[in-house]
């Protein structure tokens, strides 16, 4: 039920941004200059990632790790490892040399299943939408297709919504991405972990209305407040 509300507020305010980009014909809404530039760093392993450990010659040792909240893993002969802050590469060599005094010759494979801090939501008039992992650099039209690509007609390609936590702030930037329906070369927007991507319907008009058929079906009895402010107008919705 919590990753079920966090997807419904991140809509929510997505679908809020998108009414906000097509009224105010403003390409980014209340962001700082350097976001749309910055690229993730390389991945590294964190608390809540889910790793595998699988020895080629020796598959009794093989194991499922979830990296517990102080870094580390527990693995066979070894005991526990060190793993904050290690790329799958950099792990899989010091495994090597951590086995190299009980194992013959340890062929170590290490495969993310899944990052717990490097994903995106895609929302909205997508085929598949949800959570997206990003193991490593993703732009906005790739995190479309991972969800599947645009419902056509219905998404409006031209008001695609990114939403983006930063120092307590929260941004929106509207992405005109109507050239990728072509195949013509678009401007790459690089995403950051945990951003939002929402493909909004066109002629999005009733913004209440969508609220009370979508939020209600999807989490009912749960309720949240929220407000949004449309030009000179504070409109509030009142789910409790």
């Amino acid at each position: 039920m919590k990753m079920k509300l966090w997807i419904v507020l991140a809509v929510v305010t997505a679908t809020l941004l998108a009414a906000g980009c097509s009224s105010s014909g403003q390409g980014v809404i209340a962001a700082p200059p350097e976001a749309a530039v910055q690229v993730p760093p390389s991945p590294g392993l964190g608390p809540g990632d889910v790793i595998e450990v699988k020895f080629s010659y020796t598959p009794e040792f093989n194991q499922t790790q979830t990296v517990r909240p102080d870094g580390s893993i527990q693995l066979p002969l070894i005991g526990n490892v060190d793993v904050a802050g290690l790329t799958p590469t950099e792990l899989r060599g010091a495994l090597m040399g951590f086995y190299q005094q009980d194992l013959r010759d340890p062929d170590i494979v290490v495969i993310v299943q899944s990052w717990y801090n490097r994903r995106v939501f895609v929302g909205g008039e997508v085929l598949r939408p949800g959570v997206i992992q990003m193991p490593g650099e993703m732009t906005v039209l790739e995190a479309i297709l991972e969800a599947g690509g645009f419902r056509l007609p219905e998404a409006e390609v031209r008001n695609i919504v990114v939403v983006r936590q930063r120092d307590n702030r929260r941004y929106g930037y509207c992405i005109n991405l109507e050239a990728a329906k072509t195949g013509s070369d678009t401007r790459p927007f690089p995403l950051e972990p945990r951003d939002i991507v929402y493909v909004p319907r066109t002629r999005i008009t009733k913004i209440g209305q969508w609220v009370d058929q979508h939020i209600n079906k999807l989490i009912p009895q749960t309720g949240f407040l929220f407000t949004y402010r449309n030009g000179d107008t504070t409109v509030g919705y009142d789910m409790r």
